[in-house]
């Protein structure tokens, strides 16, 4: 169950700090590594008031935030933590509100995905702190009078802090400047190995899940487990029928407490941005109010001049072998929609998914606000 965070605010010396912007030096990448000299902030050029504020650096500084902006309206929200990865980092949830509704939103499956966090920090500051980021207003009274609003929004922070020590600024747009070969080998190799290194591709395939004596082998060649896994060697996207991992199973059992009415999940792989409606195992009524939410957030990206696939939603595909998180939220009675936001650089390698010659990758800024946008979208339309 969620901890109080009244309760857990004595733990903390901060505890009654509101968000703000704290400036660092930060280290520059050099192929994967760390060098010894550091880069200021300011060398991050044009960077807008929206990005300076959420966009975090390191998962631990994510976290941080997080905190922060709980323990800062203690009597707006409850704030915990529903498990904890290997290496020691939580996994908070909030909750706001008392309607009778419940709405989950989930990010940060995995760590190589990282503006699904960062958007949900701007929607959280929107709801708690009364911010306007990127000129959004939530209306926070009514909606939260209408509805119970569950957010998770770093759920493997164990590999986002990881991929933060590949990728500094945690956007890899900014850090490999073109998309060669050889890029392209170092940025699938720090996501997914040890996939390669074990079974000769890059290609994820179920249960993608790798043992102890694995593990410790993989490292014995220098190497950390790729950014995509948690801190026990597995990706959560194919953990949702067995269930193995610390963060899937206290995630499954948070909602089935819950029992939501929606749970939307951020990813940020896709190419270009995409909303995934219905679920390839919702029927009737309810794959019909999955296309129309999927259309109301279509509809807020269009007019903030987004990017993204303007197109009759379709279904996320049905999976071989193991089944992904959208049958299990259908078996607990559940709406749902996977948003996938186009993943910087990354998103030219999107063949498979149905690219638009006409796209380009979004801007660490547009992540954001494609991020909040959607947000945003789902609590207004749930409401009305």
């Amino acid at each position: 169950m969620i901890r109080s965070g009244a309760l857990a605010a004595s733990t903390m010396s901060e505890s009654a700090e509101p968000l703000t912007v704290r400036r660092h030096s930060y280290p520059r990448s050099d192929q994967g590594g760390t060098r010894q000299e550091a880069i200021t902030a300011g060398e991050y050029l044009n960077w807008t008031d929206e990005e300076a504020r959420y966009w975090f650096f390191r998962a631990s500084d994510g976290l941080d935030r997080f905190r922060r902006l709980a323990f800062a309206h203690v009597n707006e929200c409850a704030f915990g933590e529903i498990a904890r990865s290997a290496s020691g980092l939580p996994v908070y949830s909030f909750r706001m509100g008392k309607g009778s509704r419940p709405i989950v939103l989930i990010s940060g499956m995995h760590g190589c995905e990282p503006s699904g966090p960062r958007g949900l920090l701007a929607l959280l500051d929107a709801l708690l702190g009364g911010q306007k980021p990127f000129n959004i207003s939530v209306d926070t009274s009514k909606l939260l009078s209408a509805i119970t609003l569950y957010v998770i929004p770093l759920i493997n922070p164990g590999g986002a802090e990881r991929y933060s020590t590949h990728f500094p600024d945690s956007w890899h747009g900014t850090w490999i400047p073109e998309w060669t070969e050889a890029n392209k080998v170092r940025f699938m190799g720090e996501a997914n190995q040890p996939t390669e290194y074990f079974f000769g591709s890059y290609v994820k395939k179920a249960p993608m899940r790798f043992s102890p004596a694995q593990i410790a082998q993989w490292e014995a060649t220098g190497h950390s487990l790729g950014s995509s896994l948690t801190d026990d060697g597995l990706d959560m996207w194919f953990d949702w029928d067995d269930t193995r991992g610390r963060e899937t199973a206290a995630l499954k059992q948070l909602l089935q407490v819950i029992r939501p009415y929606w749970v939307v999940d951020f990813h940020n792989f896709m190419y270009p941005t995409e909303v995934f409606a219905p679920s390839g195992y919702s029927q009737a009524s309810v794959a019909q109010e999955e296309l129309a939410l999927a259309a109301s957030i279509h509809e807020d990206w269009r007019r903030h001049k987004l990017p993204f696939h303007d197109a009759r939603p379709r279904p996320y595909p049905k999976p071989k072998e193991k089944h992904y998180e959208d049958y299990w939220f259908h078996e607990l009675g559940t709406r749902s929609l996977i948003i996938e936001i186009n993943g910087g650089m990354l998103a030219t390698e999107g063949a498979e998914y149905e690219p638009n010659p006409k796209m380009v990758a979004l801007t660490r800024r547009e992540s954001l606000e494609s991020v909040l946008v959607a947000a945003n979208a789902i609590l207004n339309y749930v409401f009305l």
